[in-house]
């Protein structure tokens, strides 16, 4: 069994639209960090695809973000831009 950084159940990711636009955000906003290697985890970010998928609901001190120091000081700077409604 592997050790989780999370206490939280693993989810299964639905819909990996809202993953990739979070990744697109952290590669514009610090392509140094995470634009490094196209080939990386979570669309070249270097960061699951479990925390891309749920990043604009996270705060910088979240548990799903232990060992993941990069994103967690990110936060502590930028908001990530959430959702926007959906419109007829």
């Amino acid at each position: 069994m592997s050790d989780k950084h999370s206490s939280q159940p693993e989810r299964r990711i639905r819909c990996f639209t809202r993953a990739v636009k979070n990744a697109r955000y952290l590669q514009q906003h610090d392509p140094a960090t995470f634009a490094k290697d196209k080939n990386a985890e979570g669309f070249g970010t270097g960061i699951p695809v479990n925390i891309l998928n749920r990043l604009h609901l996270l705060q910088h001190d979240s548990p799903e973000l232990q060992g993941h120091a990069a994103v967690a000081g990110f936060l502590k700077k930028h908001s990530v831009p959430k959702p926007k409604k959906w419109q007829r």
